[in-house]
């Protein structure tokens, strides 16, 4: 056996063992990002539902303080907010928020709208 024999037979194995490396680094980080992808989405679904039991608590809660008014036969005169600790509002501010919020994307370059 010569060395060239050898040296042939050492690429094609070398050859063979970057390729399947290769491709079990591509499925590990095809598994991750399918892995990753589902946490995502399920950590989504989970808080749109406590954001949804968060709105069912708010509104029990109203109801029962509510309750609790009627049946401690108290009306809520500014008296009484006065003694709970509420103040009046000596200012008020406003503000206003443009709902028209449009992203457009154009293949059109800023020189190509200047007409000469």
């Amino acid at each position: 056996m010569n060395s060239t024999t050898i040296k042939m037979a050492t690429l094609g194995n070398l050859e063979k063992r970057l390729f399947y490396g290769f491709l079990i680094v591509a499925i590990l980080f095809l598994g991750t990002y399918i892995y990753l992808a589902n946490l995502s989405l399920f950590n989504i679904v989970a808080r749109n539902q406590a954001q949804e039991k968060i709105g069912q608590l708010r509104t029990n809660v109203a109801s029962l303080e509510a309750e609790y008014l009627g049946l401690s036969g108290r009306e809520i005169t500014p008296d009484y907010a006065s003694s709970l600790g509420f103040q009046d509002v000596s200012s008020t501010q406003s503000y206003a928020v443009s709902a028209n919020k449009t992203v457009t994307l154009s293949l059109v370059s800023a020189n190509d709208l200047i007409s000469e």
